[in-house]
């Protein structure tokens, strides 16, 4: 048990026959325990030899558990990476075949095209012509000539990878390949394809009368993309294309989806995705399936409430820490936005952030996970053992707001809250917390903490409230 020396004072009190006398009460016990007889074991990274495995022969990923649970226990292997990330956020679907995902990378292609050649346009109708330049809206970006996959024979290819396998070889039976033996056959295929895009563009909500929020926005993005991992390779250097696409991706994301637009900190985000993918077509639509699902933490009330649901985990776990940290005015645990709005991108080292992103977002490990559940149950059984078989345990509700990414952060206070309770006000706090344990926590500690806190929550949990077991005479 850590340490509760410096706070006497709060576990006293007089002896209710002398009042000179006074007793020391043990603490307040927590009530979650992290047995050490129940060392989590991490596993290696994924490699491509076990990634090709989780597959049946037309490339379908078949064992997606499994596949999720390899990523959670050890990460991606880098040359593994990209093709692991574009199962895992949703660039395509598990059950997709190889063939299947060839028609989808050029659909995916076509679309984003569509997108940016959109709201280009749109801009340049609007803007003065001194200013289309700097804006990066004049008639050399309203020009649909770049717009093939790299495998047809076109001029300027883009990063498309149609045609392509996981390991990143060339598929000659794919449908396309078939269908576009002819120039002709490829002539048709790429206009129908072209045409279809346009009218899915057409029909995304774009309001033409809210152009100066569109504006508002791309400000902001011109003075936030500058600034995105300047020290990684793919952003060094002055006037580095890649800038211009990270760009170019959040203007499409900002402008049709208006009830988000572009908040400070997707640049972080989506610069995972750009380094990972090495596509801008591939970035933007992980990038834009990823924000679909948590864009609420950019939003102000949305970031809020998952801070709340923090504190209400974090005075299960640890009530006395959190009794400390609201003394120090910090209790609304506000310096944890930052670790919740990147996924811990500023408190590892850049590969190690990638890796804490991919095993948050694998989904393995949740309250309503399977292995949670069979966490649970075995909890049940053996309380439902101790009691000499009279006692079920009710089945409570699931805090399934209790997400993982949660469990990390409260593992991180946990694990430093020594150093924490010595804390005197918010200014140490903010001091310790964001200063110090950037780029000095191991990564793999507080994963497995994690994970031990989380199993450790659920049998806490499952036992809590119990009812007797009636046994029903037959009629």
């Amino acid at each position: 048990m850590a340490e509760y020396s410096g706070y006497s004072d709060r576990l006293t009190r007089s002896c209710s026959f002398d009042s000179t006398f006074e007793q020391i009460l043990p603490p307040e016990q927590w009530k979650i325990y992290l047995s050490k007889d129940s060392d989590i074991k991490r596993g290696q990274k994924l490699d491509r030899s076990t990634f090709n495995g989780f597959m049946d022969t037309d490339g379908r990923l078949v064992d997606v558990q499994s596949f999720r649970q390899a990523v959670f226990r050890g990460g991606v292997e880098k040359d593994v990476r990209r093709d692991a990330w574009a199962f895992l956020f949703g660039l395509y679907p598990f059950q997709s075949t190889r063939r299947e995902r060839e028609v989808l990378s050029m659909e995916y292609h076509y679309r984003y095209e569509a997108l940016k050649a959109r709201w280009k346009a749109l801009l340049a109708l609007t803007t003065p012509s001194s200013d289309a330049l700097e804006n990066g809206t004049g008639e050399t970006y309203l020009s649909r000539k770049n717009t093939l996959p790299s495998n047809c024979p076109q001029p300027n290819p883009t990063d498309c990878r149609c045609g392509q396998t996981e390991g990143g070889k060339s598929s000659s039976n794919g449908p396309l390949h078939s269908a576009m033996k002819t120039s002709e056959d490829q002539k048709l295929q790429m206009e129908c394809m072209e045409l279809q895009a346009r009218i899915y563009a057409e029909r995304e909500p774009l309001d033409i009368d809210n152009l100066e929020s569109f504006r508002k926005s791309i400000r902001i993005i011109d003075k936030d993309v500058p600034r995105t991992d300047r020290d990684h390779p793919h952003f060094k250097g002055p006037d580095n294309p890649n800038l211009s696409r990270l760009r170019d991706i959040l203007i499409t994301f900002a402008v049709f989806h208006p009830e988000v637009t572009y908040a400070q900190g997707m640049n972080d985000v989506l610069s995972r995705f750009f380094v990972v993918m090495d596509s801008e077509v591939e970035s933007y639509w992980c990038f834009t399936i990823y924000l679909e699902t948590i864009y609420k933490d950019f939003l102000e009330d949305g970031m809020l409430h998952k801070l709340e649901i923090l504190q209400q985990m974090l005075q299960e776990i640890d009530p006395l820490l959190y009794e400390h940290l609201a003394q120090c005015d910090i209790g609304d645990l506000m310096f944890c936005h930052r670790w919740l709005l990147l996924c811990f991108k500023r408190e590892f080292p850049y590969e190690e952030s990638l890796m804490i992103f991919e095993i948050i977002s694998s989904q393995h490990l949740e309250l309503s996970s399977e292995t949670a559940e069979r966490a649970r149950d075995v909890a049940r059984a053996r309380d439902f053992l101790k009691g000499g078989g009279y006692k079920r345990i009710h089945a409570g509700v699931v805090r399934t707001d209790f997400t993982f990414e949660l469990f990390v952060c409260t593992t991180i206070l946990y694990d430093n809250r020594k150093a924490l309770m010595e804390c005197v006000d918010s200014a140490t706090v903010f001091q310790y917390v964001v200063n110090g344990l950037s780029y000095n926590l191991d990564l793999q500690h507080v994963v497995c903490l994690a994970e031990k806190m989380l199993l450790a929550y659920c049998t806490a949990s499952a036992v809590k409230d119990s009812f007797e077991l009636v046994e029903h005479e037959s009629d």
